[in-house]
């Protein structure tokens, strides 16, 4: 066997190793586990007649409409909380969701968002939320909220061009918008 002729195995027995392998040769990283447990948008929140009108007063500006709300168990004791979609958007610009304790009655909080994401880190036996919405032209906005003395108040903001928009979501698990309310594994 010729030199050359062992030279040309040795690389079609690496190139035949290669066809396994992302461009380039590179081995992705494992996939690390999602820090969310799940997410809904405003397409969730279903009418419910069982809210108290009271509720209304935690609301930036109320016009009265029919209140939609999302059920969502936040601190895993096996009754849900609800998230209630107020028809007024905020001063952020945002829709409003008060998070409401039915069993106990309380109010957690007002969040602001089309998407709200629940993630699996908590506070006080409470998730951690993230939410977003587009603000208008090429704008989106990011809020961080965390659980503290029995409400969630907002922790961060972040305002995003488009390209850092496209960048958040890429950074995110895929998210299928008929999978709502689903955990993510």
């Amino acid at each position: 066997m010729t030199r050359k002729t062992r030279l040309l195995l040795i690389l079609a027995f690496f190139s035949f190793l290669a066809t396994d392998l992302p461009s380039a040769g590179q081995v992705p990283e494992p996939a690390a586990p999602s820090s969310l447990k799940t997410f809904f948008t405003v397409r969730s929140a279903q009418p419910d007649d069982t809210l108290p009108p009271e509720i209304r007063k935690e609301f930036e500006k109320d016009d009265g409409s029919p209140l939609r709300s999302v059920a969502v168990d936040l601190d895993g004791n096996g009754k849900e909380e609800k998230f209630v979609l107020c028809g007024v958007p905020s001063a952020a610009g945002g829709p409003q969701w008060l998070v409401y304790d039915p069993a106990t009655g309380p109010t957690r909080g007002i969040v602001v968002g089309t998407i709200v994401f629940i993630a699996r880190e908590s506070d006080d036996g409470y998730p951690k939320l993230e939410t977003y919405w587009m603000q208008g032209g090429a704008m989106s906005v990011v809020f961080r909220y965390k659980y503290a003395r029995g409400r969630y108040g907002r922790i961060g903001t972040r305002a995003m061009t488009l390209w850092e928009t496209s960048e958040y979501f890429r950074a995110k698990p895929p998210l299928d918008l008929d999978k709502e309310l689903v955990e993510i594994k």
